[in-house]
């Protein structure tokens, strides 16, 4: 069994309630409860809900250049939020691409955390969808109003 397997709860509560808590109240001299409920419980209150929130926004509102049939549409606000989670109509056409995106190499953290890992080793068989299955989907699929960046 691995460390992380074995120590998961223990790491949580460390990680997640006793440090955040313990940092302003010990070098900040902040209340006790102050630094309970701001720094553990809305902090993990307001990320619950924002990660929650991605799916929901990212289904209601948005463009859908890869796939009008489907729900989820690519949606500016969640792309912003989240630092590029919200590339829900691209991650629904094409879920093999790890990157989740066809234009957010510019702003999706996860894509940079994954290829921060393929440099070290600890991602590989990274897969994509190449630029001439993409263009040949949203000719068959997608919304064409916005079909500039495929001229290059």
């Amino acid at each position: 069994m691995h460390f992380y397997s074995r120590y998961y709860k223990l790491l949580v509560i460390l990680f997640n309630i006793v440090i955040p808590t313990w940092v302003p109240w010990y070098f900040w001299s902040e209340t006790f409860w102050n630094a309970f409920f701001i720094s553990f419980a809305l902090r993990y209150v307001f990320i619950l809900n924002a990660s929650w929130s991605v799916n929901s926004f990212a289904h209601l509102h948005g463009d859908k250049p890869y796939d009008l049939t489907i729900g989820p549409s690519e949606n500016s606000i969640a792309i912003l939020a989240t630092v590029g989670e919200g590339y829900h109509n691209y991650h629904h056409a094409f879920p093999q691409d790890y990157a989740a995106a066809e234009l957010g190499a510019l702003c999706n953290a996860s894509k940079w955390f994954i290829d921060a890992c393929a440099l070290v080793g600890l991602a590989y068989d990274l897969k994509t969808v190449s630029k001439e299955a993409i263009l040949q989907r949203r000719m068959r699929t997608g919304d064409l109003q916005h079909l500039k960046h495929h001229d290059d």
